[in-house]
């Protein structure tokens, strides 16, 4: 799996972060957007839980989930 942010969706709000417990966050990404942690466990189904309501509750809609 991996998540997906369109940065021209983006607004780097950050709440992704928090949600995703780590997962992901504007740390990970460029020009103040999220992206995927790279030491993300997407193979966790914890931390894929987490990421998903990341996903419902991303204000933009920027984020994605592709296998």
């Amino acid at each position: 799996m991996k998540i997906v942010v369109d940065e021209n969706k983006c607004i780097g709000c950050n709440i992704c972060e928090d949600i995703s417990e780590g997962a992901m966050g504007v740390k990970f990404g460029k020009k103040g957007k999220a992206a995927q942690n790279p030491e993300a466990d997407l193979t966790d189904r914890v931390v894929v839980e987490n990421v998903k309501l990341a996903i419902e509750t991303c204000p933009t809609q920027a984020i994605s989930l592709e296998k």
